[in-house]
Formats: C-alpha cells, sequence, structure tokens
C-alpha cells in the first residue's frame, strides 16, 4: 500500500475552475485501477473558517506506487492539475493508524518502517459534533500557535475539510518522530485539548495516523519538501 497527498494550488483566475473541479469530483469521484481509497478536500486559510479558495488536497489510497504513478500520468488528473501554478505530492508509507474515516480504516499499517532518516506524517481527521463546534473551533487559534513554535521541526502544516465547518483534517510533516512525541505528550496545551477531546466528546467519528514520507515531488508553496534535515515551515497562505 500507498498513500498519496497532493497540494494543488491555483492562480486566482483559475479559482473558479478548482472549484468547478471539486463539483465534478464530488458528482463522479476518481475511477482507476488500484484506487482503494480517495478524498478531495478543500483548504482553509491559516486553520481557520475562511476557505482558500487557490487550494485543495487529493488524498490517495494505492495498492502500491505503480499504480499511483500510473493514474498521475491519466488525462483525468491531468484535466484537474493542467491549469494549478503549483502542484506537490508525498508519498506516504503508514506505520500506524487508529480510527475511522467514514466507517473505515483506510490505512493498513505496514509490519515495519522503511529504514533511512525519513520525515513523519501526521493526519488527524474528524466529524465534529454540532454542539462541540464552538468549543472546538475556539481553540484553534491556539493549536496554530503551538505549532509554530515548532517551526525548526515542523516542515509542512496544513488544515484541510471534507465539509465546511463539521468535517475537518490536518496535515503535519515534522523532521522526525522524535519531535513529534515532544509536540504531542511533553506539551502542556497539546495535552489539554487532547483531554477536552475526550471529556467533552467532541467527535462523532475521528482517525489519527502517522506516515514516513518516503517520497516528495513537486513543491508546496514554491519550495520543495526537504526529505533530509533541512526544516521550513509552511503553510496555506
Amino acid at each position: 500500500m500507498i498513500v498519496t497527498f497532493t497540494l494543488l494550488r491555483y492562480p486566482p483566475r483559475r479559482w473558479y475552475r478548482a472549484f468547478a473541479n471539486m463539483g465534478r469530483w464530488i458528482m463522479t469521484p476518481f475511477q482507476a485501477e488500484g484506487l482503494r481509497f480517495q478524498k478531495m478536500m478543500g483548504c482553509g486559510r491559516n486553520f481557520g473558517l475562511i476557505p482558500d479558495l487557490s487550494a485543495y488536497v487529493f488524498l490517495g489510497v494505492w495498492t502500491d506506487e505503480k499504480t499511483a504513478r500510473l493514474f498521475f500520468e491519466s488525462d483525468r488528473w491531468k484535466s484537474i492539475c493542467g491549469e494549478t501554478r503549483e502542484t506537490g505530492t508525498l508519498y506516504l508509507n503508514p506505520i500506524r493508524s487508529h480510527g475511522a474515516w467514514d466507517g473505515q480504516n483506510p490505512f493498513e499499517t505496514a509490519a515495519s518502517p522503511r529504514s533511512g532518516g525519513f520525515p513523519v506524517a501526521v493526519l488527524t481527521r474528524a466529524t465534529i459534533r454540532l454542539a462541540a463546534l464552538p468549543d472546538f473551533w475556539r481553540h484553534i487559534p491556539q493549536v496554530r500557535q503551538r505549532l509554530k513554535t515548532h517551526a525548526n521541526d515542523l516542515l509542512l502544516a496544513i488544515g484541510v475539510g471534507e465539509k465546511p465547518v463539521l468535517q475537518q483534517c490536518t496535515i503535519s510533516v515534522w523532521k522526525n518522530e522524535k519531535v513529534i512525541e515532544q509536540f504531542a505528550y511533553r506539551q502542556s496545551g497539546h495535552k489539554e485539548v487532547v483531554r477536552r477531546t475526550r471529556e467533552k466528546r467532541w467527535y462523532s467519528e475521528e482517525l489519527f495516523a502517522r506516515f514516513q514520507v518516503v517520497n516528495s515531488e513537486g513543491t508546496f508553496n514554491g519550495k520543495p519538501l526537504p526529505l533530509e534535515t533541512e526544516t521550513a515551515f509552511i503553510a496555506p497562505a
């Protein structure tokens, strides 16, 4: 199995095209050999409620990397990204995952991670209960600020959504797994948010997954994602 995460960014004069592509995908999802699970999602500005109309994300779960690459050479895909000003794709190897996305866990955990000093991607997604919406969104600025305090260890951070406000997903890429552990378990602010999600039952469905970033192609906000030790904080404009 391989998971792909593609960021598509369009110039202002093509925002209507990007929005139309999203609508076409909703009506007719991609049909491709080896494609097990797929999501096309919009991006939020700075993890907030205001949409970033220039940026969309495609997430695909494939039987193997070869089938993913064949799809990215197809006419259907080229029609989606033909007018972008930037496209970047991450190839991800699942390390661990738990929870559900549309009633299933689409990420099969590899028997063992590939060797090498690969960056680690973290995906979290959730369907937020209506009663929990105010509390959830009130904590987003705090989460955003905590991410910025880890700029030296964070390679990429993007907030996306399937449905506005209700179904949210974040993707972050970190230099290594050690710095993720420091952020997730040693920082009191992050632990407090996690505690509140459990106590207040914010989510009706949620999923958490980690991946090795085994390859990166294209650019993210004008820069390739470094697969070595160089780091930079990148978020949607």
